[in-house]
């Protein structure tokens, strides 16, 4: 009888485990990893330099206060091309977060309006989303590929 009773609780043991792996726990994002997935689904014009999250907190003007971590690819200036890929303190920084990017965004069109105004339509229909503490934020050469391609990273 104990015998059964001890095949019966490792089965359910095992079951559980199983069903655990399948209940859709998300993992979190690795900004790195995120931002080397999508660098290489989508195009871009410019050449991109690598950021850190200190790097991409400078960049962006993103309070590092509010990033556990971030990674980002940036352009040379002579288009208003990059990406970032931001894992938030929580989902109210995210939504900081999220703010600042809107703001870069902003400043960024009223630059290159004057600068480059060919590439303020590329700024205006830049991809930004939030899932709970994830933030991407993305302007290529193809924002309707970069929208597709960030919606499939974010439901992974």
């Amino acid at each position: 009888m104990m015998r059964n009773t001890c095949k019966r609780l490792l089965c359910a043991a095992a079951a559980l485990a199983m069903l655990t792996g399948c209940g859709g726990t998300k993992t979190a994002l690795v900004p790195q990893d995120a931002v080397a997935s999508l660098q290489s689904q989508l195009a871009f014009t410019d050449e991109m330099t690598e950021k850190d999250k200190d790097g991409a907190c400078t960049f962006y003007d993103v309070d590092a206060a509010l990033v556990a971590d971030a990674a980002a690819l940036v352009g040379s200036g002579a288009t208003a091309e990059s990406l970032s890929v931001w894992q938030a303190a929580d989902a109210d920084a995210a939504k900081q977060i999220v703010d600042a990017l809107e703001t870069f965004q902003t400043g960024w069109i009223d630059g290159y309006s004057d600068y480059k105004p060919e590439e303020v339509p590329k700024l205006e229909s830049a991809v930004l989303e939030q899932r709970g503490d994830t933030v991407v934020f993305c302007v290529t050469a193809d924002n309707d590929g970069a929208a597709d391609a960030v919606k499939q990273l974010l439901d992974r």
